[in-house]
Formats: structure tokens, sequence, C-alpha cells
């Protein structure tokens, strides 16, 4: 049984004061605001979608979407939290360090792929719009986009679930750090921290063939493959839909519908596109280390940990700024934004008037 170590004995690259400045910078002031934009952003989205009565597919799709990223971004919120209590409170007999990079990092890895793979069904949804018109909402109802989101949820917690299994946290009995050379007995002291079993190497050898590899990169293949079928399809689309109207009438309408989608398919390639530039260095370090395995990653920790850590605030960018293409090209959206925050602004100017008199 071995117990969670939060102290690295050194690196080759970047030395361990120099990693402790990149975490207390990055994971404060840097993932810490990014992740709270997330958070406040993602609440909205929800709220709207709500508002929208989640009246179809793609709706439902939008909503699982920004619940998962709240999710995300929620959590890493917490592991910035939980960093500054680690350097506030050194001595708490919580493993702190270990509870955020352990625990919590291995759900935020889960729920990330999970966000990868609900913007991954939307794009396909899309896809279908374009290239199939008259036969997507026949083909993606409301009641199969809320069955897709739970398999994908069932798959990916099936797939970490061994993770929280083999690394548990516990109270163990570990040296005090305030030992004192003159006594005879080692001081103890109670600690909970994460205990790794025998099998830990192994589960975590699985994890990343089943998460890194697999699940990861092929939700960014369906992503490309999307994108570059949108783009390509959208205009032929246009081009012969408007061939088949006969009527001036049919015309109007159908020149309508098609702005419409127009306007979602642009919000979701803003998606796939945002989505896909964020994975990028992640999909690299991936790359990286299965092509060079003979590299120790002990060795190099420090290292390690500044690419892995600066890849995730990289990947919660994606999480963070999905609003932005709900505003600008989603005009459902933007019309319930400003209904409810120009009714929130109104009230509270007619309530402090109110008090005034």
């Amino acid at each position: 049984m071995l117990v969670y170590d939060n102290y690295d004995k050194g690196s080759l690259y970047i030395s361990d004061n120099a990693l402790e400045v990149f975490i207390l910078v990055v994971n404060i002031v840097v993932l810490g605001l990014i992740a709270l934009t997330g958070v406040i952003s993602n609440v909205i989205n929800m709220v709207i979608f709500v508002k929208q009565v989640l009246k179809d597919s793609m709706t439902v799709g939008l909503f699982a979407l920004a619940f998962t990223d709240f999710s995300v971004t929620t959590l890493e919120l917490s592991i910035s939290c939980i960093y500054v209590a680690s350097v506030l409170y050194p001595e708490s007999p919580v493993d702190l360090w270990a509870l955020a990079y352990i625990s919590f990092a291995w759900a935020v890895y889960a729920l990330y792929l999970t966000s990868c793979w609900i913007t991954a069904m939307i794009a396909v949804e899309r896809c279908f719009c374009v290239v199939f018109p008259f036969q997507v909402k026949q083909i993606f109802t409301k009641g199969r986009c809320v069955l897709v989101i739970f398999m994908i949820y069932a798959i990916h917690v099936s797939t970490f679930l061994p993770v929280f299994v083999i690394e548990k946290m516990e109270w163990v009995l570990v040296e005090s750090p305030k030992e004192n050379a003159s006594l005879s007995v080692v001081p103890e002291t109670w600690v909970y921290t994460v205990v790794f079993s025998d099998s830990t190497d192994e589960v975590e050898a699985a994890m990343d063939i089943a998460g890194g590899m697999f699940l990861f990169m092929t939700s960014q293949l369906v992503l490309y493959v999307c994108s570059v079928w949108m783009t390509v399809s959208l205009k032929l689309s246009s081009t012969v839909r408007t061939a088949r109207v006969l009527s001036t009438e049919k015309l109007a309408n159908d020149s309508k519908m098609t702005l419409q989608e127009k306007h979602l398919v642009k919000m979701v390639l803003f998606l796939t596109l945002l989505q896909s530039a964020c994975n990028l260095p992640r999909l690299a370090i991936t790359i990286f280390y299965h092509a060079f395995p003979g590299i120790n990653i002990e060795l190099h920790k420090n290292f390690s940990t500044v690419v892995w850590t600066s890849s995730v605030v990289i990947n919660n960018i994606s999480c963070s700024c999905n609003s932005l293409g709900y505003y600008f090209l989603n005009s459902n959206y933007r019309k319930t934004f400003r209904k409810i925050f120009e009714g929130h602004v109104s009230s509270l100017v007619q309530s402090k008037n109110s008090s005034m008199n």
C-alpha cells in the first residue's frame, strides 16, 4: 500500500521553487479567473436554455453541454480554492494537495471528455441538418438526444470508476514533519490522504489508453470531420434547395429557413473550432508521450506538471467561452439574454426609484 507523497524530489528541467511559483500564479490567478468566468457563463447558459423550454434536440444538447462545462469549471475552481487552503494551512490533517490533484483531477478529466463527446454529438446533428434538412427532425428527436447524452455519461462514468475505487482517500499514520531528532521514537500523526493499491499503475495505464487515447482522440476526429463536412456541405445544400423552389412565397420561406440554419451551423462551427483549438496542446502532449514511451515521467516530474497544467488551463477556455458563440450567432439566445437582463435592470431601477420616493 502506497501513500501519496506531494513533495517532488527534483527535476532536470524545472526547479521545485520555480514550479511552486508557476502553480501559484496559474492555479490561483489564471485558472481561478477562467474557472469563475466559466461557472458564471454556464449558469447563464443553463437559465437561458431552460427559458427556451428545451423544445428540441439542439436545445437539450446545448443545455447538457452547459451543465457539463459548469461541472468542469466548478471543480477547477474548487481545485484553485483547495490550493489556496493548502498554502494557508500547510499543517492541515487533510492532504489538500492530494485531494485536489488526484480525486478532483480525475473527475475533471472524465467530465471534460464528456463535454467533448456532447459537442461531437451536436456537431453530428448539424451535419445531418445541412445534408439531410428534411429528415433531421425525424432522426434527431428530443428523446433520442436525451438517450444519447445518458449513454455518453454512462460510458465515461464506467470508464473512470475503477480509478476512484483504486485511489481512495483514507486516514493513515505518517511521520510528523516536525520530528525531533533527539527523540528515540519518531512522532506520527493521522493524515487524510490518497492511498494507492498495488494495481494503481495498471489501472492508470488502462485509463490513459481508454480516456486519453480512445475517447479523447475519437471525439476530436469526429469534430474535425464534422467541421469540414458542415463547411463544405452548407453552400451545396443551400444551392440545391434554392434550385428546387418554384413559387415566390416558398422561396421566401426557404430562404428564411436557410438563414436560420446557417446561423446555427456557424454557431456549432464556433463550438467545434473553439474546442478543437483548445484541445491541440493536450493532443500534442498525448501524442508526444506515447511516441516517446522511454521518457521517465518521474525524473521530469516538474516539467510534466507544467505542460499538463498549461493544457488544462487552455481546455478550460473552451468550457468558459461558449457563451460568445451563443450570443453572437444565435438570435434566440441573444433575445432571451437581453429579455432576462433588461428585465432585471428595469426591476432594479424601479425598486430604487420607489425607495427614494
